[in-house]
């Protein structure tokens, strides 16, 4: 009984959240609050612009000076089984140059535990010289890295111009499968890129990358609800938030293969 109301409580609130157009959660790191919305065109992810419109329509940009801006879009890829994608759109546009020790990083806490050290719910995945993944899952105290699965991490970067900057420099997209790496409708994250020409760090938030504590926090829209709408338009987003909601809430069967015995990963079954 105790799980139906909690469900149906959810399930209130993300219509709710969804009728208004927008939620609101507090940030681990006070100023550090983002929204993710639906995108209107659906990127293709070859870590460039593919089309002027391909992110110029998508997403609420977020700007690190003059350094990096990035933005993201959720999609339901699957509603059989529902699943949840969140893509990246990265521009770091003070690298423009090709070293081995640049890299890209993205920590997740899922369920906004927060926290001095990172948990076995945190994750980080690293994109070292601009050709390799390394994933990390939280131990307690700090980090050990797991064997990743290729198909909940799809990523892509190159040294290009786009339509916000002319001169080439490094863009990185990135599709990541939400319920495989712990991150339910809203999250927390930080993401960092390093380029070791220049020696330059820059991170949003610009705090401790191993204190999920401090790091920011990602809402979701669906879409842009009108003021004037329709019975049928409630219907459908109620819709939406009754399949999201029981789709982070309920229990998925866990097995672990070998591998994941010795890297620690789990691996669910679909």
């Amino acid at each position: 009984m105790k799980r139906v109301i909690f469900a149906a409580s959810c399930i209130l609130a993300l219509c709710s959240l969804l009728l208004v157009g927008t939620g609101t959660v507090k940030a681990p790191e006070p100023g550090y609050t983002r929204t993710d919305y639906n995108p209107n065109v659906t990127p293709t992810i070859d870590g460039k612009w593919t089309s002027n419109d391909e992110w110029a329509l998508n997403g609420e940009v977020t700007a690190i000076g003059n350094d990096l801006s990035f933005r993201s879009v959720w999609i339901i890829v699957s509603m059989d089984p529902i699943t949840v994608t969140d893509t990246f759109l990265v521009e770091f546009f003070s690298d423009t140059t090709n070293d081995t020790d640049d890299y890209w990083q993205l920590c997740i806490d899922g369920d906004q535990s927060g926290g001095t050290a990172p948990q076995t719910t945190d994750y980080r995945i690293d994109i070292v010289g601009h050709t390799t993944l390394k994933l990390y899952q939280g131990t307690g105290t700090g980090w050990t890295e797991i064997t990743p699965d290729p198909a909940d991490i799809i990523w892509n970067n190159t040294l290009s111009a786009s339509p916000t900057n002319s001169t080439a420099h490094w863009i990185l997209e990135m599709t990541i499968y939400k319920a495989e790496l712990g991150a339910g409708p809203t999250w927390n994250f930080r993401l960092a890129a390093y380029d070791k020409t220049t020696g330059k760090l820059v991170a949003w938030p610009p705090t401790p990358r191993d204190e999920p504590g401090r790091w920011g926090v990602q809402n979701y829209v669906s879409g842009v609800v009108p003021e004037s709408f329709s019975l049928g338009v409630v219907v459908l987003l109620s819709s939406v938030a009754i399949a999201v909601s029981f789709y982070f809430l309920r229990k998925r069967p866990k097995t672990q293969s070998s591998s994941s015995a010795k890297t620690g990963k789990i691996t669910y079954t679909r």
